[in-house]
């Protein structure tokens, strides 16, 4: 359950033949290799033994406990060997789905680490440049003496009456009166 370049011994006891050759793609540099399409197969049988494993597992225990009656000849003594086999399998796909969640962090465009820190360092470049707003003297900032004031406010308009045809705060009542009228 450790990211070694290998299995370890026990690893290789608990794991059939094919499971083991699942493991070990699932270990670098090999997952790193991979082409996503292979990484999502890798992933769906991984997925597919380790839900297995789990399940016999859980069975085995329940037919040790004497909960259930055996499902073959003799009940299971226990489901240590099942037990490590699913915990190896989960290891191999947390690895490989670790690897799928960091390829598409990286943007769906797969740019190398070398092509993204290229990127940030022109981004940086283009951000240390100065501002063209200031360059010209336009405003920057509302506050700035050369700013454009804007609208005015409702009091520097002609009109001294609310669009309803209400005075002062009587707000929206006279054109809700009007409106329950028409209905």
């Amino acid at each position: 359950m450790t990211d070694h370049m290998t299995a370890t011994p026990e690893e290789q006891r608990a794991l059939s033949q094919e499971e083991l050759g699942f493991a070990n793609q699932s270990r670098q540099p090999a997952l790193g290799q991979l082409p996503d399409k292979d990484l999502s197969d890798l992933i769906g049988l991984l997925r597919v033994r380790r839900n297995r494993a789990r399940d016999i597992a859980a069975r085995q225990g329940r037919e040790a406990r004497g909960k259930v009656s055996p499902s073959g000849k003799t009940s299971a003594g226990g489901n240590e060997g099942t037990r490590s086999k699913a915990e190896y399998l989960t290891a191999a796909l947390d690895r490989a789905t670790e690897e799928r969640d960091r390829r598409d962090a990286g943007g769906s465009d797969g740019a190398s680490q070398t092509e993204l820190a290229e990127k940030a360092m022109q981004l940086k470049a283009e951000a240390d440049r100065t501002n063209p707003m200031v360059e010209e003297g336009g405003a920057i900032h509302p506050n700035d003496p050369d700013a454009d004031p804007g609208k005015g406010g409702m009091d520097q308009t002609e009109r001294t009456t609310a669009p309803s045809g209400a005075l002062d705060h009587a707000g929206e009542l006279p054109a809700r009166e009007r409106s329950r009228m028409r209905t």
